[in-house]
C-alpha cells in the first residue's frame, strides 16, 4: 500500500473516531444540560439504592458540572481542539462510566441509566455495549489523535472552548431555574393535560382475579365463581394526562372535576412538599387572591398524602383546594420543587417554576398577563441559543482562515 493511501486511511480512521466519540459526548452532555432536574432525579435514585446520603447542593453542582464538561469534551474531540487534553478527559470519564454501567447492567438497580435523559432511553445492556465501543474509540484516540490537526488553529481554540462551556451552562441554568428549554416528557406545552373517561358501552374484555393472578376474559367465556370480578378491561380512568390520579384529602378520585372545568386554570404543582415551599407561600396566596378577582381557577396538587399532607397544610394554611397525586408523575409534568402550570380548556399553555415566575409576574396578575407570558419550553429559546452558538463556531472558523487575524490572536495570547 502506498504511503499516501495509508496516511489517508489513518486520517479517515482518526476523524471517524473523533466524530463518533465527540457526537456521543455532545448528545449525552446536551441531554443532561437541557434537563438538569431529570439528571438530578436519576442520580438521586442511584444514591437511594446505594444507601448514600449526599447533600442536595453537591448533587446539583456535580450533575450540572458533569453535563457541561461532557458537552465541551465532545465538541473538543469532534473538532480536534486540545487534542491531548480532550481525549484524556474523555478517558477519565469512561474509566468511571464503563465499570459503572457494567454494574448497572448486572445488578439493574434502576431501569434506565439516564445517560441521555428523556431524550433517548436505552436499556442497561445497550448502555454498557455503547460504552464498550466508545471506550475502544477513546483508547485509539489516545495513541492517534495528536497525529492529525483539528479544524481550528490553536490560537482560536480557546474561543471554541469558552463558547462550548457557555452554551450548556445556559441550558442547565434555564432548565434548573425555569423549565427545560426542550421538553421530551409526556406533558408538553400545547398538549391536552386532561382526558375524559373512555369506556365502551359493551366492553369486550373483563378482568377477574384468583390467587393473586389477574386475567382478562371475553363475555362468552367468563370464569367460574372461584374467580373474583375486578373490572372492565377496556375502561381507562380519567386523569391528568390520562395516567395521573388526582385525589382529595379523603382519597376520592377528583379527576372528573378537573376534566369538566373550562376556561383558565392555574395548578400549583409541588411534587415533594417540604419547608422549601414556605418561601413562596405568601406569593402563592397573592396569586390565588388575584386569580379569584380574574375568575381564574386555582388549585394545588401535591405529591403527598395522609400525615405529610396535613403537616404541609398546617405549615402553609392554604385557602385554595389541595389535591394529591403520585410524586413521580408530577415530576414528569413539571421540573423543580414547586411550579405553576397554566391551563386553558384543559390544554397546557405554559409551565414555570415558582422561583422564575415570581421575577416576571407580580402578585397583581391579570389574565392578559398570564396569556402573554413567554413560554420557555416551547423550543424557541433553545433554537435561538443553538443558532447563536453554531454561528459563533462558524465565525471563529472563518476568522481562523485569515493569517493576519491568527497572528493577532497569537500575539494576544503571548501577552496574556
Amino acid at each position: 500500500m502506498k504511503l499516501s493511501t495509508r496516511l489517508r486511511l489513518q486520517a479517515l480512521a482518526v476523524w471517524t473516531a473523533r466524530i463518533l466519540t465527540g457526537f456521543t459526548f455532545i448528545v449525552s452532555g446536551w441531554a443532561k444540560a437541557i434537563d438538569p432536574w431529570g439528571f438530578i432525579i436519576k442520580v438521586g435514585e442511584y444514591l437511594t439504592v446505594w444507601g448514600m446520603n449526599v447533600p442536595e447542593e453537591a448533587i446539583i453542582t456535580g450533575c450540572s458540572t458533569l453535563a457541561i464538561i461532557e458537552f465541551a469534551t465532545g465538541v473538543m474531540i469532534a473538532t480536534g481542539c486540545l487534542r491531548r487534553v480532550a481525549v484524556w478527559c474523555a478517558a477519565a470519564m469512561m474509566t468511571f462510566m464503563l465499570p459503572l454501567t457494567l454494574y448497572i447492567w448486572i445488578a439493574s438497580p434502576v431501569s434506565d441509566c439516564g445517560c441521555f435523559g428523556d431524550f433517548i432511553k436505552i436499556s442497561n445492556a445497550a448502555t454498557f455495549a455503547k460504552n464498550i465501543v466508545i471506550s475502544a474509540l477513546v483508547v485509539y484516540l489516545l495513541f492517534r489523535n495528536r497525529t492529525l490537526r483539528g479544524i481550528y488553529v490553536p490560537a482560536m481554540q480557546w474561543l471554541v472552548i469558552v463558547a462550548s462551556l457557555a452554551f450548556p451552562l445556559y441550558l442547565a441554568f434555564m432548565g434548573y431555574q425555569v423549565q427545560p428549554l426542550v421538553d421530551f416528557r409526556p406533558y408538553k406545552t400545547g398538549t391536552p393535560v386532561f382526558t375524559d373517561v373512555s369506556r365502551t358501552d359493551e366492553p369486550d374484555m373483563f378482568l377477574y382475579e384468583r390467587n393473586g393472578i389477574t386475567k382478562e376474559f371475553p363475555l362468552d367465556q367468563l370464569p367460574d365463581s372461584t374467580w373474583t370480578y375486578v373490572g372492565d378491561a377496556t375502561a381507562t380512568d380519567a386523569g391528568l394526562g390520562g395516567d395521573i390520579e388526582i385525589r382529595d384529602a379523603d382519597g376520592y378520585d377528583c379527576a372528573a372535576d378537573f376534566y369538566e372545568s373550562t376556561g383558565p386554570v392555574l395548578l400549583l404543582i409541588v411534587p415533594e412538599p417540604d419547608v422549601h415551599y414556605l418561601s413562596f407561600a405568601h406569593y402563592v396566596n397573592r396569586l390565588y387572591a388575584a386569580s379569584q378577582r380574574e375568575n381564574i381557577g386555582f388549585a394545588a396538587v401535591l405529591g403527598a398524602e395522609g400525615a405529610e399532607l396535613k403537616r404541609w397544610a398546617d405549615w402553609c394554611r392554604p385557602s385554595f383546594d389541595v389535591y394529591t397525586a403520585d410524586p413521580t408523575s408530577l415530576k414528569q409534568l413539571v421540573r423543580g420543587k414547586e411550579a405553576l402550570v397554566y391551563i386553558y380548556n384543559g390544554e397546557i399553555i405554559w409551565k414555570r417554576t415558582l422561583g422564575s415566575l415570581s421575577t416576571v409576574m407580580p402578585g397583581e396578575m391579570t389574565k392578559e398577563a398570564l396569556d402573554n407570558l413567554a413560554v420557555p419550553d416551547s423550543g424557541t429559546w433553545h433554537a435561538i441559543a443553538l443558532g447563536l452558538y453554531v454561528a459563533f463556531l462558524v465565525l471563529v472558523y472563518l476568522l481562523s482562515l485569515s493569517p493576519a487575524i491568527v497572528r493577532f490572536f497569537v500575539s494576544l495570547l503571548r501577552k496574556i
